[in-house]
C-alpha cells in the first residue's frame, strides 16, 4: 500500500509501519497501529494537523476515532511527544487517558520509541530545537545560536536519559505510574544506585561575545552554571521538554526541572558540591537568572524556574523587564558636556564598586551621567526617582529587576535626582540602601543637588561637581533642545542654531524632560510663507548688508532660491525670506527645514537672549520650554519670540510658593516707569546682575566663600506710592519672570520659631522656581535688633539673626520695600546688592505720570490742563493714579469726555484722604471745585 486506504485492519497489534504511517500525509510513531479498523484518507494518521494512533491505547487516528469509555481522538489526535504529526497537532496520553484532543500528550512508553525523542524530524527537523538544518529559528539573531546549539547537547542528554528510565522500569506502560509504590517498586529503588547514568559534565565555554559568553562575564558564570540555565529554560523554549521533564520527574504535574533532575541531566550527583551552584548566593540565583520555587520541598525536589526577561534575552530580546516600566526615564545625553568632565565620570564609574555621585550645581548631571555610561560602552538605564518615590513600598524588588536588567544588557544605572526621593530621611536612607546594595559592582551614577550621606548606602561613591555651563554651552544646549522639539513636533530645524543659543544663555538645565507631540511649523504669516518657501530649504541667517528683516519678507522675493545658513553678502543681515536679489542663488543648510518642515523658528538671537538669560532651569525644564515656545509660536503663526520663551519658562514654575505668596504676572514695562535717571540705573543693575550672576559668581568665583549663595537682593526705600512695587514688577519683566508678593499673614506667626519656619518654606521655594521674591513693608520682619531685657527680645533678635544668616545663602532674587530705611537693621545693608531710593517725583515727572495715567483711551476735553496739576499738586505717583482713576468713574457717570473740573474733585477727595489741607494756593481758581467735592 502507498499510503493508508480507506480501511486498514490490523489485528490486535497490527503496525502500520512504513506503509501506513509514513505517506506523503501521514507520520508516525515506531509502533504506531491500527485498531480492528483504521480508516484512511485524509484524517487518517497523516492529514493536515493529525497524526498516528498510540501503540499502547491500542487508538486508531482518524477524523472520528474512539478509544474506549475514555479515551477518544478528536480531529487532531497526534503520537507521542517524539512522533511529528501535523501543524499544531500533539498525541494522546496513555498514562492519564486523558481524551486525546488537541493538547494530549504521549506515555512515557511511547516517545517516539526507544531513544528517540524527536521521532522522524530529530534535532534540526521542521519545527524542532534547532529549526532548519539547526541554524535556529525564524526571527532568532545570529548572536544566540550559541543558545540553540548548547541547547541541542541538552537534548541528546534528556534522549539518553530517557532511554535509561524506559530500560529500568518494567513495566513503563502503567497508567497509574508515579501516583503509587508497589512493594516490587520499593525494594528496586532501594537496591539501585540511582542515576540517569548521564554522561559526567565536561568543561566548556561559550563563543566571545555570544549571549553565553555575555553572561558568563557579566554574571561571573562557571560552564555548570550556562548547563544548569539551558536545562532550567529547556520548557520555555520548547515545550516539549515539559512532557520530558514530566516523565523524568515521575510526575506528570510538575513539568519542569528539579534542583536533582537538572544537576543529573548536566552528569553531577545530587550530593556533589556542584549543588551549591544552585544554592543561594550562588551567581545564578543572586543575580536573578534562575530561581528556585517550592521551598517547602527537599532541596533535591525543588523546582528551577527562568525568569521571563532571562528567557527574552537568551532569544535576542531587548525589551526591559515589565515590572520596570513607570520608573524608567528616558536616557538624554547632555550634547554639550566637555570632554574632560565626561572622561572622568566614566573612569570613576569604572572603579570600585562603581558608586558615583554627581552634585549638580547648575549644570546637567543627569546628561553628563548619560553621556559618561556611553563613552564607557555602557548602555545607560534611567532610574526616575521620583516614580520610584512614589512606589517607595516596591524598591526592593525593582532594585532587584532593575540589577537584573542592568547585567542582562551591560549597562549602567543613572539615578536621580535624589531630591526627589522620601525626604523623610530614614525612609530615603531605605530606598537607597536597597538600590546601592542590589546594584553593587554594577556603574550607578546618582545625581541631585543634595550631598552624598553616608548613611545611605555601605559604599561611599566618588563625588564629582557639576558646575553651570559658561554662556557658550548654555547657548548651545537651548539650541539643541529646540532643534529636538521641532523634529518631534514635525517642524524644521530650528534655523539659526547660534541664534537660539544665545537666546537663553545663562538657564541651568537638567536633562530629562523631552519636547513631544505633532504640530504645525512655527512660521510667519501663513500664507505669505507658505507662498514664499514652497518647494525650497530655507535656513534663517543670510547674511546681506547690515539690515536685518523679518521672516515672512515678500514671498516672491524668495521663489526659486535656495538659502544657506550663513550666505556673505554686502552686510546685511536677512530674516528667512528676505529680499530677493539679496538671497538669490543661494544654497540652504542642511539644518534647516523646508516647504515640508516648514521654515526657521527663531527670531534675533540677541533679543530672546535677554529674554531668559536670568533663569535657572534644569534640562527637564529647558526641553518642556522648548516645546511650549515652539507651539505657542506655532499657533500665533509666527517664528519664536522672546515674550514665547519668557512663557514657556514661567509655566515650569511650580506651584509651591503659590501657597506661601501672591503671584502677580508682570504685565508693565520700562516705558511705564516714571523715575529719576539714577533710580532708574539702579534698576537696571539689579537686572543686569541677575541676568549675569552665573558667569560672575559661578565662573568667575566672584564671591569666594563656603555657604554663600548666587543671589541678587535689593532695596527699594522710598514714600509710599513712589512706585517701588510697580519697579520690582516691570524687573521682573524685564527678566521673563514672574513675581511673588510675600503676605506677612502666612509668616509672622505669634508661636516662638514659626516665622523662621514659614520663611524658610518660602525661601526654599523660592530658590526652586524663577521668580522675583518682593518683600513689600519689609521693615516689619527685618527689623532692627535691640538689646535684650526680656525673652520677647531674645525671640525676635534670633528672627533677625535668622535672616541675616538665611539672605547670605539664599540663590534666588529678592527685592525687599520699605517707607522706614531708618528701621531695617544696618547688618542687613552689608548683604544688599542694590540700594535704590525713591523720592518723591518733582514736576516734570509728576506731568508725565499724570499723561500716563490718564492714558491714551480716556476722552479728555479741552480744558484738561494737566500742566497745571504738575505744577500744583504735589502728589506721589501712587496718588496721581488714585487721582486718575477717581476722576475717570466721574467721567463715566458724566457720560462726556473727561474735565478738569472731575480732575479737581478727584485730587480733593485724595487730599482729604491723605490728610492734607486744601488750599485756595494750591487749587486757585479751581477752589470753588474743590470746596464741593
Amino acid at each position: 500500500m502507498d499510503t493508508a486506504e480507506s480501511v486498514v485492519s490490523g489485528g490486535s497489534e497490527v503496525s502500520g509501519g512504513s506503509e501506513v504511517a509514513r505517506g506523503p500525509n501521514v507520520t508516525g510513531g515506531s509502533e504506531v497501529s491500527g485498531g480492528s479498523e483504521v480508516s484512511g484518507g485524509p484524517g487518517v494518521c497523516g492529514g493536515p494537523g493529525a497524526t498516528g494512533g498510540d501503540a499502547r491505547s491500542r487508538r486508531p487516528g482518524g477524523a472520528e476515532v474512539s478509544g474506549g469509555s475514555e479515551v477518544s481522538g478528536g480531529s487532531e489526535v497526534s503520537g507521542g511527544p517524539g512522533v511529528s504529526g501535523g501543524p499544531g497537532a500533539t498525541g494522546g496520553d496513555a498514562r492519564s487517558r486523558r481524551p486525546g484532543g488537541p493538547e494530549v500528550s504521549g506515555g512515557p512508553g511511547d516517545i517516539g520509541g526507544p531513544g528517540d525523542i524527536g521521532g522522524p524530524g530529530d534535532i534540526g527537523g521542521p519545527g524542532d530545537i534547532g529549526g532548519p538544518e539547526g541554524t535556529g529559528r525564524p526571527g532568532i539573531t545570529r548572536d544566540v545560536d550559541p543558545v540553540w546549539t548548547r541547547l541541542r547537547l541538552v537534548e541528546e542528554r534528556v534522549r539518553h536519559a530517557v532511554a535509561v528510565r524506559r530500560d529500568a522500569d518494567p513495566d513503563p506502560d502503567d497508567p497509574y505510574r508515579g501516583q503509587y509504590l508497589t512493594p516490587e517498586a520499593v525494594a528496586r529503588i532501594l537496591d539501585e544506585p540511582g542515576g540517569l547514568e548521564v554522561p559526567g559534565h565536561e568543561p566548556w565555554h561559550p563563543p566571545a561575545g555570544s549571549v553565553l559568553g555575555g553572561l558568563a562575564r557579566r554574571f561571573g558564570l562557571e560552564p555548570l552554571d550556562l548547563d544548569l540555565l539551558l536545562v532550567a529554560v529547556a520548557p520555555d523554549l520548547d515545550a516539549r521538554f515539559e512532557r520530558l521533564y514530566g516523565y523524568l520527574n515521575d510526575d506528570l504535574t510538575r513539568r519542569r526541572p528539579t534542583v536533582g533532575l537538572a544537576l543529573e541531566l548536566c552528569g553531577v550527583g545530587g550530593a556533589a558540591s556542584a549543588r551549591f551552584r544552585l544554592a543561594p548566593g550562588a551567581p545564578l540565583l543572586a543575580g536573578g537568572l534562575v530561581e528556585v520555587t517550592e521551598p517547602e520541598r527537599p532541596p533535591l525536589s525543588r523546582v528551577l524556574v527562568v525568569p521571563d526577561r532571562v528567557t527574552a534575552h537568551l532569544l535576542g530580546g531587548d525589551r526591559p523587564d515589565a515590572r520596570l516600566a513607570g520608573v524608567l526615564g528616558e536616557a538624554r545625553e547632555d550634547p554639550t558636556a566637555e570632554a574632560a568632565e565626561v572622561q572622568r565620570a566614566a573612569i570613576a564609574a569604572g572603579t570600585g564598586v562603581g558608586l558615583v555621585h554627581l552634585r549638580g550645581r547648575g549644570g546637567d548631571a543627569e546628561g553628563l551621567a548619560v553621556a559618561a555610561l556611553r563613552a564607557a560602552g555602557l548602555r545607560p538605564l534611567v532610574l526616575d526617582a521620583v516614580a520610584l518615590a512614589r512606589r517607595s513600598g516596591d524598591v526592593p524588588e525593582l532594585a532587584r529587576v532593575a540589577a537584573l536588567e542592568a547585567r542582562l544588557t551591560g549597562a549602567g544605572v543613572v539615578l536621580g535626582p535624589l531630591e526627589a526621593l522620601p525626604a523623610e530621611p530614614a525612609e530615603r536612607a531605605r530606598t537607597l540602601g536597597a538600590l546601592c546594595a542590589a546594584l553593587r559592582g554594577i556603574p550607578l551614577l546618582t545625581h541631585g543637588t543634595v550631598g552624598w550621606d553616608p548613611a545611605w548606602a555601605a559604599d561611599s561613591p566618588v563625588v564629582l561637581t557639576v558646575p553651570a555651563p559658561s554662556p557658550e554651552r548654555q547657548a548651545a544646549r537651548w539650541r539643541h533642545a529646540l532643534e529636538r522639539a521641532a523634529d518631534a513636533q514635525g517642524i524644521g530645524a530650528t534655523g539659526d542654531a547660534d541664534v537660539l543659543a544665545r537666546a537663553v544663555a545663562g538657564h541651568r538645565l537638567d536633562s530629562r524632560v523631552a519636547g513631544a507631540g505633532d504640530g504645525p511649523g512655527v512660521t510667519g504669516d501663513a500664507d505669505v510663507l507658505a507662498r514664499a518657501v514652497a518647494g525650497h530649504r530655507l535656513d534663517s541667517r543670510v547674511v546681506g548688508a547690515g539690515h536685518e528683516l523679518g521672516v515672512t519678507g515678500d514671498a516672491d522675493a524668495v521663489a526659486g532660491h535656495r538659502l544657506d545658513s550663513r550666505v556673505a553678502g554686502a552686510g546685511h543681515e536677512l530674516g528667512v525670506t528676505g529680499d530677493a536679489d539679496a538671497v538669490a542663488a543661494h544654497r540652504p543648510d542642511s539644518r534647516v527645514a523646508g516647504a515640508d518642515h516648514g521654515p526657521g523658528v527663531t527670531g534675533d538671537a540677541d533679543v530672546l537672549a535677554r529674554a531668559v538669560a536670568a533663569h535657572r532651569l534644569d534640562s527637564g525644564q529647558l526641553r518642556r520650554a522648548a516645546d511650549v515656545a515652539l507651539r505657542t509660536a506655532a499657533l500665533a503663526g509666527r517664528p519664536v519670540g522672546p515674550d514665547d520663551l519668557r512663557a514657556a519658562v514661567r509655566a515650569q514654575n511650580g506651584a509651591g510658593l503659590d501657597r506661601l505668596a501672591r503671584r502677580v504676572e508682570p504685565g508693565v514695562g520700562w516705558d511705564d516707569l516714571v523715575l529719576p535717571p539714577a533710580t532708574h540705573r539702579r534698576l537696571r543693575e539689579l537686572a543686569l546682575r541677575a541676568r549675569h550672576r552665573e558667569q560672575v559668581l559661578g565662573q568667575w568665583g566672584m564671591r569666594p566663600g563656603g555657604g554663600r549663595g548666587r543671589g541678587v537682593i535689593a532695596l527699594f526705600a522710598g514714600e509710599s506710592g513712589t512706585g517701588k512695587t510697580m519697579s520690582a514688577e516691570v524687573v521682573a519683566a524685564d527678566l521673563g519672570m514672574d513675581l511673588y508678593v510675600v503676605d506677612l499673614s502666612t509668616v509672622v506667626d505669634k508661636y516662638v520659631g514659626e516665622t523662621e519656619k514659614n520663611l524658610e518654606r518660602i525661601f526654599t521655594e523660592a530658590s526652586a522656581v524663577n521668580a522675583v521674591l518682593l518683600f513689600d513693608e519689609a521693615d516689619a520682619i527685618f527689623g532692627k535688633r535691640s538689646e535684650v531685657k526680656d525673652a520677647h527680645d531674645r525671640h525676635a533678635n534670633i528672627e533677625s539673626a535668622y535672616l541675616l544668616q538665611r539672605m547670605e545663602s539664599f540663590d534666588g532674587i529678592a527685592v525687599l520695600t520699605t517707607n522706614l530705611r531708618a528701621n531695617l537693621d544696618e547688618a542687613f545693608t552689608r548683604r544688599l546688592d542694590v540700594v535704590a531710593d525713591f523720592p518723591v517725583p518733582d514736576a516734570g515727572q509728576r506731568l508725565a505720570l499724570w499723561d500716563r495715567c490718564l492714558g491714551e483711551r480716556l476722552p479728555r476735553a479741552d480744558d484738561l490742563d494737566l500742566r497745571f496739576c504738575a505744577d500744583r499738586f504735589e502728589l506721589a505717583g501712587g496718588s496721581i493714579r488714585a487721582c486718575a482713576v477717581t476722576a475717570a468713574y466721574l467721567a463715566a457717570e458724566s457720560g462726556r469726555p473727561l474735565t478738569m473740573r472731575q480732575v479737581v474733585t478727584a485730587v480733593a477727595q485724595e487730599y482729604r484722604k491723605l490728610g492734607r489741607l486744601v488750599l485756595e494756593s494750591e487749587f486757585g481758581p479751581y477752589m470753588a471745585d474743590a470746596g464741593n467735592a
